[in-house]
């Protein structure tokens, strides 16, 4: 996959790789796509929390319990192996 970034960017990813903090430039911009991910992950959990808040039967203050996170981290995973 090749991909065309504007010259700031460039720019920004050059000297992430001359810090020293990546090995390559392919390394910054994995980097870059895992943060946007977990970022998105977390804002539809989120998302998630608030639109099932005061929904909890078992008159819980609308968090998930830990067989709901354990499912709900299952989701997740096989999101994440699916799209590779």
């Amino acid at each position: 996959m090749n991909v065309t970034l504007p010259s700031a960017l460039e720019e920004f990813v050059s000297s992430q790789v001359k810090s020293g903090e990546f090995d390559d430039p392919s390394e910054v911009v994995r980097e870059a796509l895992r943060l946007m991910r977990n970022e998105h992950e977390a804002k539809a959990m989120s998302e998630m929390r608030t639109a099932f808040a005061g929904v909890d039967s078992s008159g819980g203050k609308g968090e998930p319990s830990p067989k709901d996170r354990a499912f709900i981290q299952n989701l997740i995973t096989s999101h994440r192996s699916d799209k590779r």
